[in-house]
C-alpha cells in the first residue's frame, strides 16, 4: 500500500492494509453478479453456472476469488462477441444499470445521482467500493478542473470492470465529454483518470 501523494490535491481516501487474495471477501451475494447478465442467461448457462458456483449462491458474502471466477465465466459465456477486456468493461456498465433498476434499495440510492454532479459522485466512490468488499485502498485526487484521479490498490477485480462502472455512473450525472482511462501502476494497483468538460 502506498501513501497518498502529497504533491496532489487529496479529495478523499479509504485506506486498508493489503490482504492476501484468499482472505478477500465480497460483502454482497454472488447472486447480484449473476443477475447482472440476466438478459443473456440461457438455460444451459444457468445450469452451468449453478453447477460451478451454486454452493456460493444465496449467501450474504462470498470469496472475492470466487467472484472473479464467476465474472470471467459470465463474460466469456454471455459476451462472447467482445474481447475479454471489453467484456469486463461492458459488465461494469451493466452492473451499474442493474443495481439502479433491479431493487428498491438501488432505485433509492441512485435516485439522487443525476442531480448531484460529477465531483460529488466521485467523492463517494471510495466509500462505495469499500462497502462491497473488505479489501482495497481507494484514493481520489483533484488534478485540475475537469480532471480527477482515482487510485485503486490491492484490487482483485479487472480494472476494465471499474472503468465501466465509472463510465456508467458518471454518465448518469450528464458529464459532458466524459473520458475514463486507466494505467497499471503495479500488480493489483491502478490509476483511473476521469476527464470531463467542467
Amino acid at each position: 500500500m502506498t501513501s497518498a501523494d502529497p504533491t496532489l490535491t487529496l479529495v478523499t481516501r479509504l485506506e486498508r492494509p493489503p490482504l492476501p487474495d484468499a482472505d478477500k471477501l465480497m460483502l454482497t451475494p454472488l447472486d447480484m453478479t449473476f443477475e447482472v447478465m440476466s438478459e443473456s442467461l440461457t438455460p444451459a448457462i444457468r445450469a452451468q453456472f449453478g453447477a460451478q458456483f451454486g454452493a456460493y449462491l444465496g449467501k450474504g458474502q462470498h470469496p472475492a476469488l470466487i467472484n472473479r471466477q464467476a465474472l470471467d465465466f459470465l463474460c466469456r459465456t454471455c459476451l462472447p462477441e467482445y474481447p475479454l477486456a471489453e467484456a469486463y468493461r461492458e459488465f461494469g456498465h451493466r452492473s451499474v444499470q442493474h443495481y439502479r433498476q433491479s431493487s428498491i434499495l438501488g432505485r433509492v440510492m441512485m435516485a439522487a445521482v443525476p442531480v448531484m454532479g460529477i465531483e460529488r459522485l466521485l467523492r463517494q466512490f471510495p466509500r462505495q467500493l469499500g462497502a462491497v468488499g473488505n479489501f482495497g485502498t481507494h484514493t481520489v485526487y483533484a488534478l485540475v478542473p475537469g480532471a480527477w484521479r482515482l487510485d485503486d490498490e490491492d484490487e482483485i477485480m479487472p480494472p476494465e470492470q471499474l472503468q465501466g462502472n465509472l463510465e456508467a455512473a458518471c454518465s448518469l450525472v450528464h458529464a459532458q465529454d466524459l473520458r475514463v482511462t486507466f494505467t497499471t501502476r503495479a500488480p493489483q494497483s491502478y490509476s483511473f483518470f476521469i476527464h470531463w468538460h467542467p
